[in-house]
């Protein structure tokens, strides 16, 4: 559809646009004068944030018809009441990428034939939307979850009688490699990002107090049971005076190992165990997070140097001085991760 406006109708369309109140309409209006530009319908979906399935629709709909609404017309069937049920319970067990496989199921288990632009509309109106799925581990037990929560609770009451820090724990990888991520880019350009073939990475263990939101951390040449226990000295000498250091892991073989429990039966750190395949109870993931942000996404470091350096920079300079957005976005208020849903 490149080139079919003419003059007039195009002036037509861009008038109306500044003036056009519903959004859809707008939307549509920009996608007919987007295409008669030359754009692809892949590139108008990028800009608009619409699905390719969406553009080529509203186009066809407008290049047969010059129409810029779904105004369903003639006697295709819609569906009953009762098969919107059963589509909707479908859609949500299963997860269909375009509309076009979802209208072969209607005209399967329907036995009739809907329109994409009507399935679409249907989709709109069942508060459907086009989303990435949200990814969670495999085999993750809820009633592990909720036990755990418990003993924390139970723990940070203990802990404030006492005056002993709770700390989460983990160790993170991050690497050299280019993190392409979202932001914010022109309507109709593309950002190009330079990559590089480096796969260094620096190998880091860190502990967070949330009461304070203080972090440790160190970097190793490898994460073993020997550089666990080199950690552990350092929480200890964090925290000279501490009756006891709560440490809250995950199950990872070098904080399991047996040369690991052995120190410990001599130690001032208490270990607390997470539930298996729960990263959602571990807050300082969340630090990981925002770690990316700053350090890794959408950035390019030639040498491995500099990228150690922006890293170093991210903990020893920036974290210090970020403690309000650290406070917002790192809690203990967990979510439960539910495979059964």
């Amino acid at each position: 559809m490149y080139k079919i406006l003419t003059v007039e109708k195009r002036d037509s369309l861009v008038l109306r646009l500044k003036t056009e109140r519903d959004r859809k309409v707008a939307y549509r209006i920009n996608v007919v004068l987007l295409s008669d530009e030359g754009w692809t319908s892949p590139k108008i979906a990028r800009a608009l944030f619409l699905g390719e399935d969406a553009v080529r629709d509203y186009l066809e709909i407008y290049q047969e018809e010059e129409r810029l609404s779904f105004n369903h017309k003639g006697s295709k069937p819609l569906l009953t009441q009762e098969e919107s049920k059963i589509l909707s319970d479908h859609l949500e067990s299963q997860i269909y990428v375009k509309i076009k496989d979802i209208q072969a199921y209607v005209r399967e288990a329907f036995k009739k034939e809907l329109s994409i632009s009507t399935l679409h509309l249907w989709l709109q109106k069942n508060n459907f939307s086009y989303k990435k799925p949200k990814l969670i581990p495999k085999g993750a037990d809820v009633e592990a979850q909720k036990a755990f929560i418990a003993d924390y609770e139970a723990l940070m009451n203990e802990a404030a009688i006492e005056g002993d820090p709770v700390l989460f724990g983990d160790s993170v990888h991050p690497s050299q490699q280019t993190r392409p991520a979202y932001g914010w880019i022109k309507k109709g350009q593309d950002k190009e990002i330079e990559t590089t073939g480096a796969r260094k990475r620096v190998n880091l263990m860190g502990a967070l107090n949330l009461e304070c939101m203080s972090f440790f951390y160190q970097d190793f040449e490898t994460i073993n049971s020997q550089a666990t226990i080199e950690f552990f000295k350092k929480l200890e000498g964090a925290y000279p005076h501490a009756r006891k250091i709560h440490w809250i892991l995950d199950n990872a073989g070098y904080f399991t190992s047996d040369e690991v429990t052995k120190y410990l039966e001599t130690s001032r750190i208490k270990v607390h165990y997470l539930p298996p395949r729960c990263p959602n109870l571990n807050p300082i993931e969340r630090l990981w997070k925002i770690m990316h942000e700053h350090v890794s996404n959408n950035k390019v470091y030639g040498k491995f140097k500099d990228f150690k350096a922006a890293l170093f920079g991210f903990f020893d300079t920036t974290l210090p001085n970020i403690t309000e957005i650290l406070v917002s976005r790192i809690t203990d208020n967990f979510h439960l991760i539910n495979p059964a849903k």
